[in-house]
């Protein structure tokens, strides 16, 4: 039998995929293919101030390895899309970002989504982590910490950390160094998410980097 905090999770994850689902096919079940028109943006930028993204996300989605900079490629089109608007209405902090996403039209930001959503990306080998580093985030990302009412991430971001689109995005293979900074935004309030606040809050900055570690050793989701 099932703990209550993952049945929790289930019904909480299950009732977002049926509000999104629903949403979009009341929008209209086909999409129009604006790729040709995210690898302009993502390139060029825009007229109305939007620099190109390529320039710290890299036109592979890749970033520039440092971990200043998310990896996009092939993440979720609509976990995206969510993202920049979040960006745009003060959800999301960001000097940088918040500028950007409004000066991008509504079309825009779709077209961007979808480019990095199915971008074809080499896959980035990790670097050289602590084994006793990488087997203690394996451990919070699995099984989590009773005692510290702390959750396996995997409830939410999936099985080895791929993701549980349109809602959660993936972990796997991203820069351990971007999620610990993720982690303090959370945990300062400069991303907003409930869920996440109170697990940054039980978590130390020690787990957080455990986290890291475990996360970017796993093979990033690819494009299909």
């Amino acid at each position: 039998m099932k703990p209550i905090w993952a049945l929790a999770i289930a019904i909480m994850v299950s009732t977002t995929l049926v509000a999104v689902v629903g949403a979009q096919t009341q929008a209209g079940a086909q999409k129009t293919d604006t790729t040709p028109r995210g690898a302009e943006v993502v390139a060029h930028g825009t007229s109305a101030g939007a620099v190109a993204c390529a320039r710290c996300h890299g036109f592979d989605g890749l970033a520039d390895g440092s971990g200043a900079f998310p990896i996009l490629a092939n993440q979720n089109a609509d976990y995206l899309s969510k993202q920049l608007r979040d960006f745009t209405d003060g959800t999301r902090l960001n000097a940088i970002m918040t500028p950007i996403a409004k000066a991008l039209k509504d079309e825009e930001i779709g077209a961007v989504a979808q480019y990095y959503a199915t971008v074809h990306a080499t896959t980035v080998p990790p670097p050289a982590r602590s084994p006793d580093l990488v087997k203690r985030g394996e451990t919070l990302a699995t099984t989590g910490d009773t005692g510290r009412q702390v959750l396996p991430c995997t409830g939410c971001h999936g099985q080895k950390g791929v993701g549980e689109p349109p809602v959660t995005p993936y972990l796997a293979g991203q820069y351990g160094h971007y999620i610990v900074s993720q982690m303090v935004m959370f945990n300062r309030g400069y991303r907003k998410n409930a869920l996440m606040y109170t697990e940054a809050h039980h978590l130390t900055e020690g787990d957080y980097e455990a986290l890291g570690a475990y996360f970017e050793g796993l093979p990033r989701p690819s494009a299909e």
